[in-house]
């Protein structure tokens, strides 16, 4: 006889793996149409200047570089560089295992 796992448990185990393989975390503060974000992990991270909304993909991320992606547009960036991604200019500040400071503003 096969013994029944209440749905309840199950839900909770499945909710624990889930979290537990993302494994991201971000912050961001804008100031004068300028947005700091630091991030953990691949991520999307939706950036609001204004009204001015977009949806800016951080993915990949290796030690020499992260992709950047929104509206179709993608841009692969090493610390120190920065381009126009989808209506966005974004700068990446640092790399540091899957963290990653990017500032960000309209371009």
């Amino acid at each position: 006889m096969r013994a029944r796992i209440p749905a309840a448990v199950l839900l909770a185990l499945v909710a624990l793996s889930l979290s537990a393989c993302t494994g991201t975390s971000r912050s961001s503060s804008c100031v004068n149409g300028v947005c700091t974000v630091s991030l953990s992990g691949e991520q999307t991270v939706e950036i609001e200047i204004g009204s001015f909304e977009r949806d800016l993909r951080v993915a990949p991320i290796t030690p020499a570089g992260v992709t950047v992606t929104a509206r179709g547009d993608a841009a692969e960036l090493a610390p120190g560089e920065s381009a126009e991604v989808g209506g966005l200019l974004v700068r990446v500040d640092a790399i540091s295992g899957l963290d990653v400071e990017l500032h960000v503003q309209r371009s």
